[in-house]
């Protein structure tokens, strides 16, 4: 993706599928996009602009997987990086708002402006057939450095959609850091 702008326009195309034209039903396979909410092979020198750095890692939390297409020139089959709406955040991930914060923590504490811990998680699914589209859930900590001790202060808890929540990690969300 080339701006949070366009991260955030794919989010909404990837969450808000519509009815089959005519129909009231969702199409029963989803359509995986060749567009990726952010770059798969990312390095940590990568720069996306999201408020949250999500590397490589969590490409499988983002639904961000290698797919068998045809290429439509040569008829031959190859893999490439898509993008679904699984959204799977869960216990254990952890995340920073910047690359940075990646080495020995006496020296990474000084770059870290933000900490994400999931506390607990529900997949998101996308809608199919009949069934609406399950926005799943994520519980988690905010924690904000106090560069003095080099330890981690917990700004708060809470509970937001998968949805939002990746929401959240490209964009921000002033209420929550204000706490």
């Amino acid at each position: 993706m080339k701006s949070v702008e366009d991260s955030l326009e794919l989010l909404k195309k990837l969450i808000n599928q519509n009815y089959i034209n005519g129909k009231k039903v969702y199409p029963s396979k989803q359509k995986r996009d060749t567009k990726c909410l952010k770059n798969p092979e990312r390095v940590l020198t990568d720069k996306d602009n999201w408020f949250i750095y999500v590397p490589a890692c969590f490409n499988a939390c983002l639904d961000i997987e290698k797919t068998e297409r045809t290429d439509q020139k040569t008829k031959k089959k190859k893999k490439v990086w898509t993008q679904g709406s699984r959204f799977s955040f869960h216990r254990g991930c952890t995340l920073y708002d910047t690359s940075k914060a990646y080495g020995k923590w006496g020296n990474v504490i000084k770059s870290i402006n933000y900490c994400i811990s999931i506390l607990n998680g529900t997949s998101a699914e996308p809608a199919a057939g009949k069934n609406e589209r399950i926005h799943g859930n994520v519980e988690f900590s905010v924690f904000s450095p106090c560069r003095r001790t080099k330890k981690l202060k917990k700004l708060g808890t809470f509970s937001l959609t998968q949805d939002e929540f990746l929401h959240f990690l490209i964009k921000g969300n002033s209420e929550i850091i204000a706490k």
